[in-house]
């Protein structure tokens, strides 16, 4: 785990704690080894997580490997417990196939000696989670965890710690009445109300205040949000006839019991019946809410909302959302009930919410995603409480056409953000409620539901316990059915998908799924509906071969066509996976500088629409352009970069192919060759698979080279040569790779004029794949021994006939897939003024030792025309005897 910051959750008040003595003995158990799991117990408002905060923030350096905060207030079930800590963890789901919680533990357990500290804020209303937290701390050696509840947890492990208010003046003392924090706190709420608020004027008052509520801040604040109305006196006067909840511990005033309650109710007698009546309904929003949203559940005006913050019952956090206490909020919701108001507030949140997903469809789709995925991102609290109200009452009321517009953005949201455990348990939650037969105006619902849960299931590689192909085609049968041409266009896209993840990895060009996407993409151009039409154009391109360019159904023709319709419309995200789809293009193409340039500009708008998998991939690819043209410190720069980012969001994928590619460059720079290979032999038990495949994966293929090549495992170095190319032997970047490869294993056996023409060979290839060879100290120092043994002036003819040769056909022939003798004649192709069948046969007779006459017998020529032969030889060898013409030959593998 990374070291985090602790997140605040309310304004930090450090100068008004003044509990040296709870900090001592917070602190105290926090260092003790033999407390693993310690709750601060004590009644809302009284400071507990302002306390832990601090706490926590003294005591830092007993965690050097992290300190992370998961607010719990806005939870509503004990089953959002474990993704919540999740989330408040450097730890990030990944799309394999184990649960979230067998990811999550696993996580733990990687980490489990680590020193680190987990504070749980706000637990009292989650204690039937409490048994995650027993499992945690079973998991972990090195795990503690502070909590802060209104009741213990009641386990084996618990340390509790009772935690009581602010100080404040209980008798006639010597100090004076502001050196006491509960005093502070309120002064510094009276001077927010009013600036020029004195302790002087109503010190008395001020003081009482402090006692009746026994320092709990929260009354406090309550209590000097009523200075615009009443004098502190005042103040004190009226929460005298309201304490029914808090006993107090001051043994001066035993009649004065009094509860939290009591404060709120104070304040509800206060405000007008019309800012009650807003205010329980504001109690059905969770973590926040917007003004519209205020307005249109809760009736809401501008002035309401004014009023309510200035007593201390709203607040407005820095995003420009309003939030309400959860305390206060329970308050509200009791009140609500009472009224006989819950039922109605619920419905009108549920309409609210899933109106806004449906008007924000057209948004995610077009100019405005970016701010539309932040919209839900704010508000996803509500949006997922929303859903579950909705679902938990009869589908038929009403609620089927509001679920049916909310679930297309509900679903663009998790694939864009990468959201893809929560969502798809929200739509299987929903598929769960309907009935084993659903009425015909409910299976149109259910099968818009169903699509779209199986796409998720399928991009977010979840785990698949059912045949999905059943249900696919059930809903692509009903849709055709009842003609939906725009769910029959969707079901197929699904399907397309469906049927790459049924081949398993085995690719054929054009692949099975093409017809689907064709018909997919032509559905949607017919609709007029770009968006979807774009989405199956990129898919459809991915079922041909990414190199051919040349007709208009290939990869990049697709890549192409399906970019120009996002940009058309503005789709961020499409734009941005079509820049990096035609990234790979480019480098399939041999298109090295524009692979370069479109791996930077993925970049730049994977950055922009905050895609964590995007940044990772198009880093990876940068990194690559960059050390291929011999920018090893900038490559390496970059891959660091890709390594950080994926460990920050706990990325395994993202995190092993990092890993991998770093291995690789230690190879390159510092020839690390046993380290990287232990290494490398950690990393890929891991995770064999990965999420996306890439052209050349420096970090396998090629590390696995370096490292055997640089073991001496020279066998194991020519076995991996195929492993090297892809689906073609014509490409210069592992061409260059093989070749130096192999120079070296040909040197190592005494071929030292081979080697060097394998060496020239391989930088003849193009700067930018080649470059790199120039950083590989490996080769260097063969390049010194080379030019060292054979003596420079060999060496240099041996560089430059190298140079000449057929690069393809060598591949073959180091492959296997080439005998000599079509390896020779390739060759021969590779001279300025290629040998003919003829001359080659010619030549090949003279090795043997045969004279002009026995050649012109056994090819029935006669021996003028061997002659002639003879001449030409000579002259495209560059040579005058039949010794040079063999000499020449043998160098450029002719014989």
């Amino acid at each position: 785990m990374e070291r985090a910051q602790i997140r605040q959750m309310t304004p930090p008040p450090t100068q008004f704690l003044g509990r040296s003595q709870e900090m001592a003995e917070i602190g105290t158990l926090l260092a003790d080894p033999s407390c693993r799991l310690l709750t601060l117990v004590g009644p809302g408002g009284i400071g507990k997580t302002r306390l832990a905060m601090e706490a926590v923030s003294h005591h830092r350096a007993l965690f050097p490997d992290g300190i992370f905060c998961a607010p719990l207030a806005r939870l509503s079930r004990a089953d959002d417990l474990l993704p919540t800590i999740a989330e408040a963890t450097p730890f990030r789901f990944q799309q394999d196939q184990r649960s979230p919680r067998e990811q999550f533990f696993a996580y733990l357990h990687e980490r489990q000696a680590q020193r680190v500290l987990l504070l749980l804020d706000n637990m009292e209303h989650l204690l039937k989670g409490a048994d995650l937290i027993a499992e945690m701390l079973a998991t972990t050696s090195g795990l503690k965890i502070l909590v802060t509840s209104r009741e213990a947890l009641n386990l084996q492990e618990e340390w509790v710690r009772p935690i009581m208010g602010l100080s404040y003046p209980e008798h006639d003392e010597d100090r004076s009445p502001a050196e006491y924090s509960a005093v502070q706190l309120f002064l510094d709420r009276a001077r927010r109300i009013r600036g020029d608020f004195e302790l002087a004027e109503d010190e008395q008052g001020v003081v009482e205040i402090c006692q009746l509520v026994e320092g709990m801040p929260l009354a406090i604040e309550l209590a000097a949000g009523w200075l615009k109305t009443l004098r502190p006196t005042d103040i004190a006067h009226e929460i005298k006839h309201n304490l029914d909840l808090l006993a107090t511990r001051a043994r001066n005033l035993p009649e004065r019991h009094r509860s939290m309650r009591s404060v709120f109710d104070h304040s509800w007698q206060l405000i007008s019946e019309q800012d009650r009546v807003v205010f329980q309904k504001i109690s059905i929003f969770r973590g926040g809410f917007t003004r519209e949203a205020a307005a249109v559940v809760a009736g809401a005006s501008l002035p309401t909302l004014a009023r309510l913050i200035d007593q201390s019952l709203l607040r407005r956090s820095a995003n420009g959302h309003y939030e309400v206490h959860e305390l206060l909020r329970q308050y509200g919701a009791e009140q609500m009930a009472a009224a006989g108001q819950t039922a109605q507030v619920q419905q009108s949140y549920i309409d609210y919410y899933l109106d806004l997903l449906r008007r924000l469809e057209r948004d995610i789709k077009a100019h405005h995603q970016i701010a539309a995925l932040d919209t839900i991102a704010t508000d996803f609290e509500n949006v997922r409480y929303a859903w579950h109200l909705a679902w938990h009452m009869p589908v038929q009321q009403g609620q089927v056409a509001a679920l049916a517009g909310a679930v297309e953005s509900l679903h663009w949201f998790a694939d864009m953000r990468g959201h893809y455990h929560e969502i798809v348990a929200m739509l299987q939650a929903a598929v769960e409620r309907f009935s084993p037969a659903p009425t015909p105006a409910q299976l149109p619902l259910l099968n818009r539901i169903q699509a779209r849960l199986l796409r998720l299931i399928l991009l977010g590689s979840l785990r698949i316990e059912q045949d999905l192909r059943p249900q696919l085609d059930a809903c692509l049968d009903a849709a055709r059915a009842r003609g939906d041409q725009a769910e029959v266009g969707f079901c197929l896209l699904v399907s397309g998908i469906l049927t790459i993840w049924e081949e398993g990895g085995k690719r054929h060009f054009p692949g099975k799924a093409a017809p689907l996407f064709e018909e997919s993409a032509a559905i949607f151009e017919r609709l007029h509906d770009p968006f979807y039409q774009a989405d199956a154009l990129s898919w459809l391109a991915g079922e041909f071969p990414p190199w051919d360019g040349t007709q208009q159904h290939s990869g990049p023709a697709l890549v192409r066509q399906s970019l120009a319709l996002q940009r058309a419309i503005d789709n961020r995200n499409g734009i941005a996976w079509s820049i990096f789809n035609l990234t790979c293009t480019a480098l399939a193409e041999q298109d090295y500088l524009t692979y370069e340039l479109s791996a930077r500009e993925a970049l730049s708008v994977m950055r922009e629409i905050r895609s964590v998998k995007g940044i990772v991939q198009a880093l990876f690819n940068l990194s690559q352009a960059t050390f291929l043209k011999g920018e090893v410190a900038e490559a390496l720069r970059l891959a660091e970069q890709m390594n950080e980012l994926a460990r920050e969001t706990s990325y395994l994928d993202g995190t092993r192919l990092s890993t991998d590619l770093l291995a690789f460059l230690r190879c390159v720079l510092h020839e690390d060759y046993a380290e990287v290979a232990a290494l490398m032999q950690t990393r890929w038990t891991l995770s064999p698979e990965v999420f996306f495949s890439n052209q050349y994966n420096l970090g396998k293929h090629w590390g696995q080279a370096l490292v055997n090549c640089g073991q001496g495992q020279y066998a194991a170095t020519r076995a991996g040569y195929a492993a090297l190319f892809r689906e073609r032997h014509d490409d210069p970047a592992p061409a260059a790779l093989c070749l130096a490869l192999e120079a070296i294993v040909r040197a190592d056996g005494g071929e030292l004029a081979e080697a060097a023409e394998l060496l020239g060979l391989a930088f003849a290839q193009i700067a930018q794949v080649s470059g790199w060879l120039q950083r590989w100290a490996k080769v260097s120092q063969l390049r010194a021994t080379l030019s060292s043994q054979l003596g420079d002036e060999t060496f240099q003819a041996a560089w430059q006939r190298g140079a000449m040769l057929d690069r393809e056909a060598m591949i073959r022939s180091l492959l296997g897939e080439t005998d000599g003798e079509a390896l020779r004649k390739s060759t021969a192709q590779a001279l300025l003024e290629p040998l003919s069948e003829r001359e080659l046969e010619v030549l090949g007779l003279i090795a043997q030792g045969h004279s002009n006459r026995e050649i012109a017998r056994r090819l029935v020529l006669s021996v003028g025309t061997v002659k002639v032969h003879t001449r030409n030889i000579y002259s495209k060898l560059g040579v005058g005897s039949r010794t040079q013409a063999l000499a020449q030959a043998a160098s450029f593998n002719l014989l």
